[in-house]
């Protein structure tokens, strides 16, 4: 594989999020594919030596072919990686939890329209600020810059955020505990990484793909 543009998009905080996710569900769905491959191969195994201690001549049934390609196998130490940086983003706190990948399309197709750079606007997206103060970090000179216009971009933030209902939010952090775990970020036992750490082990990844971006809007350099 070759790195055509070694920054070809900026990525959102929600996108990254998205695509962990993405990953983590891909991840697992192989290592449950791979333990159930090995406990049909460990039975037929088993059948094999009991039908030759018996000396009989028992037809055994062939290896399983589920598999059509090798199950790429996952370190422990990207696991650990992916496990916190997902903790971390879709932590309360962060406005990831009330964005969508639409109303943040919606949202930089609209901060065009102020003299923002691209590195400007995804930090907004990132920090979808709402009160002047946190503009003021963001944006360089804003009064000479934006002047009047500040209350206007904290509206469009406001009004790019989904509201999160109150009854939830408790159940939400509940849950989320639940799910975390204690020791070295692993995912718990129900979400079966424990059971194929023995096999997952020693894979580097190559992460070099291009980026979709947002809107097509932050996927270069400012000029």
């Amino acid at each position: 594989m070759e790195v055509v543009s070694a920054r070809s998009a900026l990525l959102s905080n929600y996108e990254v999020l998205s695509l962990l996710r993405e990953l983590e569900a891909n991840q697992l769905a192989q290592t449950k594919i791979a333990l159930r491959v090995k406990k049909e191969e460990d039975e037929r195994m088993a059948a094999a030596a009991l039908s030759k201690g018996k000396g009989k001549e028992k037809e055994v049934a062939p290896p399983s072919t589920v598999l059509q390609h090798p199950i790429e196998e996952v370190s422990e130490n990207l696991r650990t990686v992916e496990f916190e940086a997902i903790q971390y983003l879709s932590a309360d706190y962060q406005p990831t939890s009330r964005q969508s990948d639409a109303a943040i399309a919606k949202l930089v197709k609209k901060l065009a329209q102020y003299d923002l750079t691209k590195a400007e606007k995804l930090q907004i997206v990132n920090l979808a600020p709402t009160q002047a103060v946190e503009l003021y970090v963001i944006v360089e000179e804003i009064e000479d810059r934006m002047g009047d216009h500040m209350d206007d971009v904290l509206q469009l933030v406001r009004e790019s955020l989904t509201a999160i209902p109150t009854s939830t939010q408790g159940d939400d952090v509940k849950e989320q505990k639940t799910n975390a775990t204690s020791t070295n970020g692993h995912l718990n036992d129900d979400e079966g990484w424990d059971d194929a750490e023995a096999d997952m082990d020693d894979v580097e990844y190559d992460d070099t793909g291009e980026g979709a971006g947002v809107e097509g809007d932050l996927e270069a350099d400012d000029d």
